[in-house]
């Protein structure tokens, strides 16, 4: 009988609920104003207006009545044509978020074209097959999502130094008392990703993560950030021996402020096929065996390998979570204390995404022994259930 009763007090809390959020609607578009789709009409609710407890971001995935897959989200954030005037209609689409709230199924396409909240729902993985003009006609920050920085289109043909802004989710990871340790990327605004090796001894409290650093020798710059690591969740099955699942995220003390020097990277998509395309890893560390570190951020282009012939190339295991990047002959290839930092690849759409995690390699930059990689791909998963906590 509670379960019933329960049962019947949330059907008539849907209903008000639905009857409340299209009065408010209906009132909140004068008469005399032209005519809009559902779409922009959700959209250009003053900030005043726009209801503040519940944020524009997808819940758990449902299937709507016409079959097509979507996710949960907050109704004042998905109000359809198909059900602004059918209570019955309305029930369909009805879903229930993290058992507190209600809210209905949304199709997936209405907010393919611009992201929730600041910079979308994060972390957030690219589209495969985004349109490339939607992301350069984009100016303002809020509206442009992970992914994307200042930086032109286009490859790098070598080893440069990048430009302030070019790279704005690298992360400095340093122990207390260090200098540059390792490398992270920024994955939201309280997550950054980073090899488990990074963490081997480490505890959080004695870690820091810089965010919007460039040049090391610059003390006091205004545009780099400094936190405190609260939390390292490490890949459970993580072995420091063979460094088999080299991954961890960081959990910084307080949210970043995303600006033009501070921005997300996106998540790769799933079922790329990357061999022999392009990628760039960038970092601060060593360009040859012995050397000195660099004080500016780093950027190398690289090939993507064959996975058979990366395997034959090692006596070590190469397993099927790593990839593998360098030049053919030698030369370009990630070094130490680039560790943790990211192996990244542009988008047809122009948005960058973090397909490695600079985990090992034989020396640096020895033909025939590309650098290894942790295979970003193979924790999507991971990274998504553990970029919450």
């Amino acid at each position: 009988m509670r379960f019933i009763s329960n049962y019947i007090r949330l059907i008539f809390l849907c209903l008000s609920l639905f009857s409340v959020t299209f009065s408010f609607h209906r009132h909140s578009n004068h008469s005399d104003s032209k005519e809009v789709t559902p779409s922009f009409a959700a959209r250009s609710i003053s900030s005043s207006q726009r209801p503040k407890c519940c944020p524009n971001i997808p819940y758990q995935t449902c299937l709507m009545p016409n079959r097509k897959r979507g996710h949960c989200r907050h109704l004042h954030h998905c109000i359809q044509n198909e059900f602004k005037n059918d209570y019955l209609r309305f029930m369909d689409y009805l879903c229930v978020i993290q058992r507190s709230s209600v809210g209905v199924c949304c199709p997936d396409d209405k907010f393919s074209g611009y992201p929730e909240g600041i910079a979308g729902d994060l972390p957030a993985t690219a589209y495969k097959d985004e349109d490339s003009a939607i992301s350069f006609k984009i100016s303002k920050a809020e509206q442009r999502g992970c992914g994307l920085s200042t930086r032109a289109e286009g490859r790098v043909t070598g080893t440069r130094a990048g430009k302030p802004r070019d790279w704005p989710w690298m992360a400095l990871v340093t122990p207390k008392n260090r200098e540059q340790y390792c490398g992270g990327t920024l994955i939201s605004d309280r997550h950054v990703l980073t090899a488990a090796h990074c963490t081997n001894g480490q505890k959080a409290e004695d870690l820091s993560v810089r965010l919007g650093e460039y040049d090391l020798t610059r003390s006091n710059d205004s545009r780099s950030y400094n936190f405190r690591v609260i939390e390292i969740r490490r890949h459970e099955k993580y072995d420091s021996k063979t460094y088999y699942n080299d991954v961890a995220i960081l959990k910084l003390h307080r949210p970043a402020v995303f600006n033009t020097y501070v921005w997300p990277i996106c998540l790769p998509p799933p079922g790329m096929q990357m061999t022999n395309e392009t990628a760039i890893v960038i970092g601060w560390g060593v360009q040859f065996i012995g050397g000195p570190k660099s004080n500016v951020l780093m950027e190398v282009s690289v090939p993507i390998w064959d996975h058979q012939k990366c395997k034959d190339a090692y006596v070590e295991r190469v397993s099927a979570v790593n990839i593998c990047a360098a030049g053919y002959e030698g030369e370009k290839d990630a070094c130490q204390h680039d560790s943790g930092g990211p192996l990244m690849y542009q988008m047809p759409s122009g948005r960058w995404a973090i397909i490695g995690i600079v985990s090992w390699g034989l020396r640096c930059g020895e033909a025939n022994h590309p650098g290894i990689y942790t295979k970003v791909e193979s924790y999507l998963e991971w990274i998504v259930q553990n970029a919450r906590f």
